[in-house]
C-alpha cells in the first residue's frame, strides 16, 4: 500500500508539473496584452477582407460579363453566317428549276432557247426574292443568278451548260462572283 501511495503522489506531482509547463509555455504566449486593441484590429482586418471580397466579386462579375458578351457576339456572327448561307441555298434552289427546264428544252429541241420565256420559264423579275435580284437565261443556255448587295455589288452564280453531242448528256459548270461567302457556300463552283 505504501508503494501505491508513493506512485499516486508521483503521478499527481508529474501531472501538476505538466499542467504548469503547459500553462507557462503554451497558454501564456497566446494571451494578448490588454494594451493592444484586439477588437479594433480584428474590425480593420474584417473590413479589409470585405473590401477585398467585393473587389474579387467585381472582377468575377466583369469576367463573366465579358464571357457572356463574347458568346453573344459569336452566336450573332454564326446566326448571320447561317442566314447568308440560307439565302445562297435559296438562290441555288431557284436556279435548279431553270437548269431542269433548260436541259429538257435542249434535249427536245437540240438547241438552247433564246430566253427564259421561250423555255417556258417565268420572267426574270418574277424570280426576285430572298437575296436573288434576277435570274436570266443568256446565250448558249447560260443561267445567271444576280444576287443583291449583301453579297457584293457583282455577286452572282453563273451556270454554264455543255452538251455532249455523242451521249446527249448535259453537264453544268458553276462560277461565282462577288462575296467570298458565296465561294465558301458553293465550294464546287469556280470563282
Amino acid at each position: 500500500m505504501k508503494q501505491f501511495l508513493l506512485t499516486l503522489a508521483a503521478v499527481l506531482i508529474g501531472g501538476f508539473l505538466a499542467l504548469l509547463a503547459y500553462d507557462r509555455f503554451i497558454v501564456q504566449p497566446r494571451q494578448v496584452d490588454p494594451a493592444d486593441d484586439v477588437a479594433g484590429a480584428a474590425q480593420v482586418d474584417l473590413g479589409k477582407a470585405r473590401a477585398e471580397a467585393r473587389e474579387v466579386a467585381a472582377e468575377v462579375e466583369a469576367s463573366v460579363q465579358r464571357s457572356v458578351d463574347s458568346a453573344r457576339e459569336t452566336m450573332a456572327a454564326q446566326a448571320s453566317e447561317m442566314d447568308r448561307r440560307a439565302l445562297i441555298a435559296d438562290a441555288v434552289q431557284r436556279v435548279t428549276m431553270f437548269r431542269v427546264a433548260l436541259t429538257e428544252y435542249h434535249m427536245t429541241n437540240a438547241r438552247w432557247p433564246q430566253d427564259a420565256e421561250e423555255a417556258g420559264l417565268p420572267p426574270p423579275a418574277d424570280m426576285r426574292g430572298g437575296a436573288v435580284r434576277t435570274v436570266t437565261v443568256g446565250g448558249q443556255g447560260v443561267v445567271t443568278v444576280a444576287l443583291d448587295e449583301r453579297f457584293g455589288k457583282d455577286g452572282a452564280i453563273v451556270l454554264r451548260p455543255t452538251a455532249n453531242a455523242s451521249t446527249g448528256q448535259i453537264e453544268w459548270a458553276c462560277e461565282v462572283t462577288g462575296d467570298d461567302e458565296i465561294r465558301r457556300a458553293l465550294p464546287r463552283c469556280k470563282g
